[in-house]
C-alpha cells in the first residue's frame, strides 16, 4: 500500500471515529437530560403523594411502580394516529382504558408490598387515600408527565440542535462527514443511495435507505420507498409531491398517511 493511500486510509478512521464520538456525546446529553426531566417528575410525584398522607418513602416506592405505566402510556399514545378521526378517538379511548387498570393494578401492587413491609413494623392497616384510585387523577397524573416529557424534549432540541451531530461515511472511496442539516434528503438508486447536501453535491454510498434512516433519527421522514426527507427542509405539499426549495419529491401511498399528519403537525407546533 502506497504512502498516499495509508495516509488517506488514516484520516478516513479519524474522521470517521470522530464522527461516531461527537453523535455518541450529543446523543449522551440528550440521554442524561431525558434521564434528569424523568427522576425530577418521579420525586415531583411522590410530594404531591406525601401530600395525600403518605411517609415520603411509601409515596417514592408508589410513585416509581406507576413510572413503567407512565413509560408505556407514552410510547403507545405515539402510536395513534389521527388519518381515520374515529378510529384514532376509539383508539385513545381503549387506550386509556387500558392505562387505567394498569394503574390501578400497579397501585394496589405497591399498596400490597408498603402493607407487607407494615406488616414487620406492627402496622396492621394501611388505607388507600380515595384520591389515589380517582381516576381523574391518576389520568391527569400520567397525563402531566407526558407533557413535561414532550415539551422538555422540544427545550432539549433547541439548546442541543441536530447541527451539533455530524455524520460520517464513505463516498466514491472518499471520507465525507456533514452535519445533519446539511443533508437534505436521502435517495435509494437500486443498490446504492445518494445522499443530496444543501450546497447541492450529491455523495453516493452503499449504506441502504433503511440504514440512513435509522441512522439520521426523528429528524428525517420517509416519503417513499426511494426517498428520506429531511423534516424542517419541508415547505410543504404539493398534490402528491414533497416540496423542498425548487424539488417536488413523490409521496407514496403506503406513507402518505404519516407524512400528512407529521407535516400538519409541524406546522401547528412546528414555531413553538
Amino acid at each position: 500500500m502506497s504512502k498516499p493511500s495509508i495516509g488517506g486510509f488514516c484520516l478516513f478512521t479519524m474522521a470517521f471515529e470522530w464522527g461516531k464520538f461527537a453523535i455518541f456525546a450529543s446523543e449522551m446529553k440528550r440521554t442524561a437530560l431525558i434521564l434528569v426531566y424523568w427522576i425530577a417528575a418521579l420525586f415531583l410525584f411522590s410530594i404531591i403523594l406525601c401530600s395525600t398522607g403518605y411517609a415520603p418513602a411509601d409515596a417514592l416506592f408508589l410513585a416509581t411502580s406507576l413510572l413503567p405505566v407512565a413509560v408505556l402510556f407514552r410510547y403507545l399514545l405515539a402510536q395513534i394516529r389521527f388519518t381515520n378521526r374515529w378510529q384514532g378517538i376509539r383508539d385513545v379511548f381503549f387506550l386509556l382504558l387500558f392505562i387505567l387498570t394498569l394503574a390501578f393494578l400497579a397501585v394496589h401492587l405497591a399498596q400490597a408490598a408498603i402493607l407487607t413491609l407494615h406488616h414487620q413494623m406492627f402496622v396492621t392497616e394501611l388505607d388507600v387515600p380515595p384520591i389515589v384510585l380517582n381516576p381523574v387523577f391518576l389520568l391527569a397524573i400520567l397525563l402531566l408527565i407526558i407533557a413535561g416529557d414532550y415539551f422538555f424534549g422540544r427545550m432539549i432540541e433547541q439548546h442541543l440542535p441536530e447541527s451539533e451531530e455530524t455524520i460520517s461515511f464513505i463516498s466514491d472511496r472518499q471520507p465525507v462527514t456533514l452535519q445533519r442539516q446539511e443533508i437534505l434528503y436521502v435517495e435509494s438508486c437500486d443498490t446504492e443511495t445518494w445522499v443530496h447536501a444543501t450546497d447541492g453535491r450529491r455523495l453516493r454510498n452503499k449504506r441502504p435507505i433503511s440504514v440512513w434512516a435509522n441512522l439520521l433519527g426523528r429528524d428525517f421522514l420517509r416519503i417513499h420507498r426511494s426517498f428520506l426527507v429531511r423534516i424542517s427542509a419541508c415547505q410543504g405539499r404539493e398534490g402528491e409531491n414533497i416540496i423542498l426549495g425548487d424539488l417536488r419529491l413523490p409521496v407514496s401511498r403506503k406513507y402518505k398517511a404519516e407524512v400528512q399528519e407529521i407535516l400538519l403537525f409541524e406546522k401547528k407546533f412546528g414555531e413553538g
